[in-house]
């Protein structure tokens, strides 16, 4: 890189439009249940991140069709949590 010239700050991706939709069930989630969002990632210093992160999980699992997918998928997360 030549001296005296800087890099543009990184920018953050913009959110997809399956996160927004995702978040905002998340969000529908915890105003059924009567607490904040931030109660599904006790453990984030971050929620903002692990709330997009969950939004994507939630997404993707609402898009397998098949039953027996979405079971396989569950218990692998489930046992991912507990590892």
């Amino acid at each position: 890189m030549a001296s005296g010239l800087s890099q543009p700050p990184a920018r953050s991706p913009e959110p997809r439009p399956e996160t927004a939709r995702s978040r905002d069930a998340l969000e529908r989630v915890a105003r059924t249940l009567g607490i904040p969002v931030t109660n599904f990632f006790p453990d984030e210093e971050c929620p903002d991140a692990a709330i997009t992160q969950a939004a994507d999980l939630v997404s993707a699992f609402v898009a397998i069709a098949n039953p027996a997918a979405r079971r396989t998928c569950l218990a692998f997360v489930r046992a991912m949590s507990s590892s």
